[in-house]
């Protein structure tokens, strides 16, 4: 049995620290999500509210999560609405209950257990940050770094990270701006929800960080790197577990983000487009193009519509709703 109760919303603001609301999603993959939980659990942070957003696992995820970790908050979706929805319901519900930072996760990660303690430190001594970024490791070479944030490329055209596949003892510990974070992993403070909105549910996975920090960006926030916060990443043990899923949406959120960002579209779109297909040709996926670009011009053709707002509360009775339960 482990406890991953926190405390509640800070009533003498001076005194306690910020409550940082832990959201994180689910589908499936049982064994990272009790071994994510377990390492929350040994954040030397108190005032954290958890909250896993189960985005219908069909493995028994739920029942077992919530025998292994008894009064975990547990939002059901019912359904997969993906990387931006899960973390969507997530979000609002632990804003709702008066969390001031939300850290977001996925389940196939873990988290080192000073990682808030470093992120806070860092957020509150630069209230201008709305997302704070820790260092991203590899699960499997936890000295090797898989991201360090991620930076545009004009041509040919792409968000590619930085500082991937070095080791940490390489590199500065100095808190330092960036254009992109991936969301694996991110703090980000409230007032960035009320600024711009939740992520955008257009992006089924892929690409709803990138477009976050864009608005976050245009909004006039700052987005921190924090190489002392550590976390380590197992990489897409869901999305890839269905290919045919993987490829097609990787297509339509490409083409999605680039008729949003790409400036101009008209030239960035091919540009883009054409070196993932010539690259992965190279790679031996050739086979997974098709699929691929299926997934492009459904991107082309879908309407974009604005990300949703902010809105609080989140609507607990409404049938229709996500079920929450904490583990009642």
């Amino acid at each position: 049995m482990s406890d991953l109760t926190g405390t509640s919303p800070r009533s003498e603001r001076d005194r306690r620290p910020p409550v940082v609301g832990i959201v994180v999603i689910t589908w499936n993959n049982l064994a990272d999500t009790l071994e994510c939980l377990q390492s929350i659990a040994s954040l030397a942070y108190d005032a954290k509210d958890v909250i896993l957003v189960d985005n219908g696992s069909t493995d028994s995820s739920v029942p077992i999560v919530r025998d292994r970790f008894p009064g975990l908050r547990i939002i059901e979706t019912g359904t997969n609405l993906g990387v931006a929805g899960g973390y969507n319901a997530g979000i609002q519900d632990a804003l709702a209950r008066g969390a001031e930072y939300i850290l977001i996760l996925n389940n196939d990660t873990t988290v080192a257990p000073d990682l808030l303690i470093r992120l806070v430190e860092v957020a509150v001594a630069k209230p201008d940050a709305a997302i704070l970024m820790p260092k991203v490791l590899r699960y499997d070479e936890p000295d090797v770094i898989w991201s360090a944030g991620a930076r545009y490329r004009r041509f040919p055209p792409a968000i590619v990270f930085r500082d991937r596949n070095r080791r940490e003892s390489e590199l500065t510990e100095l808190p330092t701006s960036i254009a992109f974070a991936p969301a694996c992993g991110l703090l980000i403070a409230r007032r960035a929800f009320e600024d711009v909105g939740l992520f955008d549910p257009g992006y089924f996975f892929f690409y709803e960080d990138w477009d976050f920090c864009e608005r976050v960006r245009a909004a006039g926030r700052a987005i921190l790197y924090v190489p002392s916060a550590r976390m380590w990443h197992k990489v897409s043990r869901s999305t890839r577990r269905s290919p045919e899923l993987y490829w097609r949406v990787w297509g339509e959120s490409s083409a999605r983000f680039y008729r949003s960002y790409g400036g101009p579209a008209i030239l960035s779109i091919p540009l883009h487009i054409g070196y993932l297909v010539a690259r992965e040709a190279v790679q031996g996926n050739l086979r997974a193009l098709p699929t691929f670009l299926s997934g492009v011009a459904a991107g082309l053709r879908r309407p974009i519509q604005p990300a949703p707002r902010l809105r609080l509360p989140s609507p607990l009775v409404d049938a229709s709703a996500p079920r929450r339960s904490d583990g009642e």
